[in-house]
C-alpha cells in the first residue's frame, strides 16, 4: 500500500525530523518528487569483488573478508581513533573509523563481511578510512553491484540517501504523465521502472534506458511549454535583405569583414527574413567582432522602416556602441542612447550635435543599458524587429524577457564571449542556433592564468613593483565596494592594500558602481593616460574597458565570481601584443572551489567554459526565472540533440491534436 505522494513534504517521511530536513534543503529537496528526482552524480562499480592483493591505493574497490576485533586509540590532535584488521585469503588491510566508538559493537567474530572504500595510506601502512562494511548474506545497497554517489552535504550522506530512495520507492504512490504509445513508439521505459533503474541498476543498459526515459520527460516539457509559450506570443516582423544596403555597409566599415562575420551577416538576414520568432547567439572570443553583424541587421531594418534596439550592461558600454554607430551607421540621425542618465525623449542627438526630440513614427536604432526595459512603451511606433542583448549573462531572465514581451515579437540575438549556462543548453539543445565569431585579433597571446593560494600572493609585491617599473598596468578586482563580510575583498580594503603594498611609489585609483558616470570616465581616463599604475575595481570593469597597455589582472575572492564572470574579467587584459597574466586568489585555500577555479588555466574560451559551468551548475529552468540547478544536466541523453529533436517534434504533434491535453502533459510531467 501506498503511503507518500510526491507532493508531500520531506518532513513527512518517517526518520525525517526538523535538523535532517534543513539539511534537505540545502540539497534544494523540498518534497519526495525532489528527492526521488535527486539523480546520482555517478556510479561506485562493485559488480566484482575483488581480493585484498589486488586492492590500489586511492581506487574504490569492494571485497569479502572477516574483521578483527576492533581497538581504539587516541591520535596525536587528540582524535579516537577506531581500527581493525580485514583479511581474506589473500592478505590484510587496515580498517580505520575516526570519532565513531560505536563500531566496536557491530562488528562480529568469525563473520564475513562485505567491504567497501577507497584505500589510502595511513601512516606508512594501506588503510581504508570510514569504509562502509555490511554482513555478506544481507542485502546490501551500498557494497554489491552498481552504487549510486549522490551529490551530498553535511549530515545528509550518499549512505543516507540510498536507504531513504529505496524505501519511497517502495512506498510513493505517482502516475506516469505518459501514454504506453508515445512510450512505445520511441522505445522508452514506464516512468516507475526508469525510477528504479537510475537509483539502483542492476546493469550499466538498465541505467541507460532509464536516462533516457528522464530525459526525455524534460525534453517534452521544455518544447511542449515553450511551443505554447510562443503561440500566445505571436509574429514577428519580416524583412527581406536588400543587397544595396548590403553592399552600402560594408563600403562604410572601416575594416573588411572576416569570413565568420560574413556568414554571421547572412544568419541574421535569414532570420530577419522569417516570420516567426528566432533566435540566436553570436559567440566569439573578445576582439572577435561579434559587433559587425549590427550594423548590417541595423541598417536593413531602418532601410523598411522599423526600428530595432541593442541593450548593454553598463553606460559606458552602451555609450561606446551609440559612438560607433553614429559614426558607421547609414543612418547617424536615427539612432538614440537611452540610458538612465539620457531618457529616450533626450537621447536624440541631431547630425550636428545638438540634441532634439524622439521624432513619432521615425523608425530608430535604441542603444541603452537595463533603461530600455522601461522607456520604450510595448506599443512603440515603428515597432522593433530586433532586439540585441551584448553580454547577455549581465542581465536576469525577468530582464530580458521584459524586453520581450511586445506585439509583433521581436527577434532575438545575444552577443557573449561567454553565454549562460540557459543559452548553452538550448543551442546544444537546438533550440536556438549559434553563429561563432573563431576569428582573434592578429598577434594576441593567450593570456596566462594562475590560481595562487592566499598565502603565496603575499610573496607577490617584488614582482607587481618591477611590472609597475616596466610601465606595465594593473587591473585588481573585487567582488564588493565596502568591508562587510569576513574573508571576502572589498575595494576599499583592497585599495589601501595596494598603496602600502607598493610602497606608494604609483598610483592607486578605485573605481565602482556607486560613482557617478562621469566620475567613471575621468577615472578610467586618468588611469589609461598613467603608465605603471593600479585601477582597483568592482566588476564594473568587466565590459566594455580597451586599455592595451594592462597586462595584469589580479581577482581577489575569486571564488566569489561564475566561469564566466571571470573569463571576460581575463579579457580586459592582454589585449596590446604583449603577454597578458591574470591571477584567481581565493579568500581561502577549499579544494572544490580551486578545481572550479583551475578550469580556466586549462581553457581559454568563453563557449566552452560556460559548457564546464553548465555541467557544474546546472541550467536553470530553461523557460522560466531560476538560473541554476532544476534541470537534470546530470543526465547523459539530456544532451542528446537527437532526443530533444524527437522530443520536439512529438511536442508538436501534441499540441495540434489537442492544446488542453498538451498543457496537462507538461503539467503532469512536472507534478507526477
Amino acid at each position: 500500500m501506498s503511503i507518500y505522494l510526491p507532493g508531500d513534504l520531506v518532513s513527512s517521511i518517517k526518520g525525517v525530523g526538523p535538523a535532517i530536513e534543513d539539511r534537505l534543503h540545502h540539497l534544494e529537496i523540498y518534497t519526495v518528487r525532489d528527492i526521488l528526482r535527486h539523480f546520482p552524480r555517478t556510479y561506485l562499480d562493485f559488480s566484482k569483488q575483488v581480493k585484498i592483493k589486488d586492492l590500489r591505493n586511492m581506487v574504490a574497490g569492494s571485497f569479502l573478508a572477516t574483521i578483527e576485533s576492533p581497538k581504539t586509540f587516541y591520535s596525536a590532535s587528540g582524535k579516537l581513533v577506531t581500527q581493525s584488521v580485514a583479511q581474506d585469503s589473500s592478505g590484510k588491510i587496515i580498517l580505520t573509523w575516526f570519532n565513531n566508538p560505536y563500531i566496536k559493537r557491530l562488528i562480529k567474530n568469525d563473520t564475513p563481511y562485505s567491504i567497501a572504500g577507497k584505500p589510502s595510506f595511513f601512516g606508512n601502512a594501506l588503510s581504508i578510512i570510514s569504509p562502509i562494511i555490511e554482513e555478506e548474506d544481507s542485502f546490501s545497497l551500498n557494497t554489491k553491484g552498481l552504487v549510486p554517489i549522490y551529490p551530498q552535504t553535511e549530515g545528509v550522506n550518499s549512505r543516507w540517501l540510498r536507504i531513504k530512495i529505496f524505501e519511497l520507492l517502495k512506498e510513493a504512490e505517482f502516475k506516469d504523465p505518459l501514454e504506453t504509445e508515445l512510450l512505445k513508439t520511441n522505445s522508452l521505459i514506464p516512468l516507475h521502472d526508469a525510477l528504479h533503474q537510475i537509483h539502483f541498476p542492476k546493469e550499466a543498459s538498465e541505467r541507460w534506458s532509464a536516462d533516457k526515459r528522464l530525459s526525455y520527460n524534460e525534453h517534452l516539457r521544455i518544447n511542449i511549454v515553450n511551443r505554447l509559450e510562443l503561440e500566445k506570443l505571436g509574429h514577428s516582423i519580416s524583412i527581406k535583405a536588400i543587397p544595396k544596403i548590403y553592399n552600402q555597409t560594408a563600403n562604410q566599415l572601416p575594416f573588411s569583414l572576416t569570413a565568420d562575420q560574413k556568414k554571421t551577416v547572412h544568419q541574421l538576414e535569414k532570420d530577419l527574413k522569417s516570420p516567426e520568432f528566432t533566435h540566436r547567439l553570436i559567440q566569439g572570443e573578445t576582439g572577435s567582432g561579434k559587433t559587425a553583424p549590427l550594423f548590417f541587421a541595423a541598417n536593413q531594418t531602418l532601410s523598411h522602416g522599423f526600428s530595432c534596439a541593442l541593450m548593454a550592461p553598463t553606460e559606458i558600454l552602451a555609450t561606446q556602441h551609440f559612438q560607433t554607430f553614429k559614426k558607421l551607421s547609414l543612418f547617424p540621425s536615427q539612432i538614440s542612447l537611452v540610458t538612465s542618465s539620457s531618457p529616450v525623449i533626450l537621447a536624440r542627438q541631431s547630425a550636428y550635435g545638438g540634441k532634439t526630440g524622439l521624432h513619432k513614427d521615425e523608425p530608430t536604432l535604441f542603444i541603452g543599458t537595463h533603461a530600455l526595459l522601461n522607456q520604450l512603451p510595448p506599443d512603440l511606433n515603428p515597432p522593433l524587429a530586433f532586439i540585441a542583448i551584448d553580454e547577455q549573462h549581465k542581465f536576469g531572465v525577468i530582464q530580458r524577457e521584459t524586453l520581450m514581451k511586445r506585439n509583433p515579437l521581436p527577434h532575438l540575438f545575444n552577443l557573449s564571449a561567454t553565454p549562460i549556462p540557459r543559452t548553452v543548453a538550448l543551442g546544444l539543445l537546438g533550440d536556438i542556433e549559434i553563429s561563432n565569431l573563431h576569428h582573434k585579433p592578429y598577434n594576441r597571446l593567450p593570456t596566462k592564468t594562475f590560481v595562487v593560494s592566499p598565502a603565496k600572493f603575499k610573496n607577490s609585491p617584488k614582482w607587481l613593483i618591477s611590472e609597475l617599473e616596466k610601465g606595465n598596468q594593473i587591473f585588481v578586482v573585487c567582488p564588493n565596494i565596502t568591508e562587510h563580510l569576513p574573508n571576502v575583498s572589498s575595494v576599499e580594503q583592497k585599495t589601501a592594500e595596494y598603496e602600502r603594498l607598493l610602497l606608494k611609489k604609483f598610483p592607486v585609483w578605485s573605481i565602482h558602481g556607486k560613482l557617478s558616470p562621469e566620475n567613471q570616465q575621468h577615472i578610467l581616463l586618468q588611469f589609461k593616460n598613467t603608465p605603471g599604475s593600479v585601477l582597483v575595481s568592482t566588476s564594473l570593469i568587466e565590459v566594455g574597458i580597451d586599455i592595451p597597455a594592462a597586462n595584469i589582472m589580479i581577482i581577489h575572492s575569486a571564488e566569489r565570481f561564475g566561469l564566466a564572470q571571470l573569463h571576460q574579467l581575463r579579457g580586459r587584459v592582454g589585449r596590446g601584443e604583449g603577454q597578458g597574466f591574470c591571477f584567481l586568489v581565493p579568500s581561502t585555500d577549499d579544494e572544490v572551489e580551486t578545481e572550479r577555479l583551475q578550469l580556466l588555466q586549462k581553457f581559454h574560451t568563453g563557449l566552452v567554459l560556460a559548457q564546464k559551468d553548465l555541467r557544474l551548475r546546472g541550467a536553470g529552468q530553461i523557460y522560466g526565472e531560476k538560473q541554476h540547478g532544476s534541470l537534470q544536466t546530470r543526465l547523459k541523453y539530456f544532451w542528446s540533440r537527437k532526443l530533444f529533436l524527437q522530443a520536439k517534434s512529438d511536442a508538436i504533434k501534441i499540441i495540434h491534436q489537442n492544446r488542453q491535453k498538451a498543457a496537462k502533459i507538461a503539467s503532469g510531467l512536472v507534478s507526477w
